[in-house]
């Protein structure tokens, strides 16, 4: 459908658009290139406005777009009966979010059910001897990582429990495993329900442990394979470096590191049994540490693949045949000889309450929720907490009522745009989407296979980067021309998608924008300015210009704003509905409205606010 502008006014507002959109992504100063022979590729007017200069949305609105998987009208109309002021209903909504298991999640459960998923309970035992050993049927010996990530995305549009969801999407990246794995994506389940979602809100010295016990983080680095003989480094490196302490508390190669001048110069501090402990790692911790987790493996992953002790295959094991039982010393504190697998348990607890792991990990939750830059107090708030708190059974959740309380949060905004997986699950979301992705192992083209294609194509499918660092949480890292390009084809194409068959006309809609629409409205009042008021309240939570006007012109083309349109004659395709309206050309208005509407509605989706959070 040819996009005809209705005026030149209506040029100049999408120019604005579209310049506070590249604005958004991290285009402040450059120009837009003009390809033209003989220009330099500057013109002074097109510079993007500067993002300070967009809309502020509400305050509510701004909590519930970071505290879930993007803002619905519903969950607006559910908190604002939680009490009186705006801060009153926050503090509500936060108690009753983080206590997930009292919040009625059955309407999620019944959708997950009807897919018909077959692995996500499974054992690892079950899902070794089901998938992990099948060897010459590849969909069946990935069908847990792929049900796990059609699962997921079902969770993060439809479940109540919306903040849990959040962390659990924070804690895989944290703990990252690429799931795809060939060995790794059989167990992967197993990592999901038993390593991270039971302690999402709970204790971080638990998850930390149940993760490297899991066989498809063990795959992942290699742990399953480190022996007393070749003590393999790689998990020992992450544990440091990405779990716990952070690479910013690396300090290098040092011999000696635990001389006095070396403790003086690395820092160190007085654990909580009166041992001094180092505040920097160097790479004889990394490799003492190895050696203190050799024996820890996988029942049945190691020639000659038998079980380790009566324990079952593809379950954790501990080999002590396997282990390095000599004296070590990590962050200056001795292990003893012959300590077997409580070498490892040591090494999980100091790392745990480790000052240096409570500042890590307390910023990466702040730089999720507030944004790229949070600020040094509250960072140090929040590790205070998480410090103190680090046997306590709640501790994630102190961190978050510290986070999320915290006037840096509640008055923040812009300082992150949602990552391309974000922005599809926000738009289900505020559209009302019906969609349930399930594996497909058929030649039909499915809306599953699209929306997981789509999400690969920007860079972010789920659980599906290669690197132990996890998915980026640095906006410049999703700003780039390719990405954000993908992001924007993306979004509008979901309201173009169908059920079962994603290009088949015959199918209904993933989200049927024209049935709400209509019925929101009576015939009479189905005006330009209406209707985009609605969607705006829907998917944004207010009506922000300029993408307020624009949509309103691009939808009432050559009437005005007040006149009501035909959402309803249509056209046929092979027998069915065309969904597109009727052609019309000698008057825009009544030209493909239809087609239109959605066109309409996924400018929205494509707009900076709708991107910004």
């Amino acid at each position: 459908m040819p996009a005809v502008p209705a005026s030149t006014a209506f040029l100049a507002s999408r120019r604005r658009l579209f310049g506070a959109l590249f604005s958004s992504a991290g285009v402040e100063h450059g120009g837009l290139a003009m390809r033209r022979p003989g220009r330099d590729g500057l013109r002074t007017k097109d510079l993007p406005q500067s993002p300070d200069a967009l809309s502020f949305p509400p305050a509510a609105v701004r909590w519930l777009t970071r505290g879930t998987f993007g803002y619905s009208i519903q969950d607006h109309v559910e908190f604002n009966a939680l009490g009186a002021s705006d801060d009153a209903r926050w503090t509500a909504w936060l108690t009753r979010q983080l206590n997930p298991a009292a919040i009625n999640d059955g309407a999620c459960d019944a959708r997950i059910a009807s897919a018909g998923f077959v692995t996500l309970n499974k054992t690892p035992n079950q899902l070794w001897n089901d998938h992990h050993s099948v060897t010459n049927n590849y969909s069946l010996r990935m069908k847990p990582i792929a049900e796990t990530e059609c699962m997921t995305v079902i969770r993060q549009i439809y479940s109540q429990r919306q903040l849990f969801e959040v962390m659990v999407d924070f804690w895989h990246d944290h703990f990252s495993v690429f799931g795809w794995d060939y060995d790794g994506g059989p167990m992967f389940p197993a990592f999901d329900r038993l390593a991270i979602r039971p302690h999402v809100f709970g204790n971080f010295r638990t998850m930390l442990q149940e993760v490297g016990m899991s066989a498809s983080m063990m795959y992942m680095l290699d742990l399953y394979s480190s022996d007393a003989s070749h003590p393999n480094e790689n998990y020992a490196r992450e544990l440091f470096e990405l779990h716990t302490m952070g690479a910013e508390n690396y300090g290098g190669i040092v011999q000696n590191p635990d001389s006095f001048a070396n403790m003086t110069l690395l820092g160190h501090y007085t654990a909580a049994d009166g041992e001094e402990e180092r505040l920097k790692y160097v790479d004889d911790d990394v490799y003492e540490a190895a050696r203190a987790l050799t024996g820890w493996t996988i029942s049945g992953a190691n020639w000659p693949y038998t079980p380790i002790a009566g324990v079952p295959l593809g379950q954790f094991a501990y080999d002590s045949s396997t282990h390095d039982q000599g004296v070590k010393r990590i962050l200056a504190r001795y292990f003893p000889a012959s300590q077997g697998q409580a070498d490892g348990v040591t090494l999980f607890d100091m790392l745990a309450r480790h000052p240096r792991t409570a500042r890590h990990v307390a910023a990466k939750i702040c730089r999720r929720f507030v944004g790229g830059n949070p600020s040094t107090a509250l960072i140090d708030s929040a590790a205070s907490v998480f410090n103190q708190a680090w046997q306590a059974s709640d501790q994630i959740a102190q961190v978050l009522q510290v986070i999320l309380q915290s006037s840096e949060f509640k008055n923040g905004w812009g300082n992150a745009m949602k990552r391309p997986a974000l922005s599809a699950v926000s738009a289900l979301r505020a559209t009302g989407a019906d969609f349930t992705p399930k594996p497909d192992y058929t030649t039909t083209y499915t809306p599953t296979e699209e929306f997981m294609g789509r999400l690969q194509a920007a860079g972010h499918k789920l659980f599906y980067w290669p690197a132990p660092n996890g998915y980026p949480d640095d906006p410049i890292a999703w700003s780039s021309t390719g990405t954000l390009g993908m992001t924007l084809k993306m979004l509008p194409r979901l309201l173009e998608m169908h059920q079962t068959e994603s290009y088949n006309n015959a199918y209904a809609f993933l989200i049927d924008v024209q049935s709400q629409t209509l019925g929101a409205f009576a015939t009479s009042q189905r005006t330009a300015a209406n209707i985009i008021g609605y969607w705006c309240d829907r998917i944004l939570g207010y009506r922000p210009e300029p993408v307020h006007t624009v949509a309103v012109d691009f939808l009432r083309q050559n009437v005005a704003a007040t006149v009501a349109l035909d959402l309803t004659t249509d056209g046929t395709d092979n027998g069915h509905p065309s969904n597109t309206g009727t052609w019309t050309i000698n008057n825009l208005s009544r030209h493909y409205t239809i087609a239109r509407l959605r066109t309409a509605i996924g400018l929205i989706l494509c707009s900076p606010e709708f991107l910004r959070r």
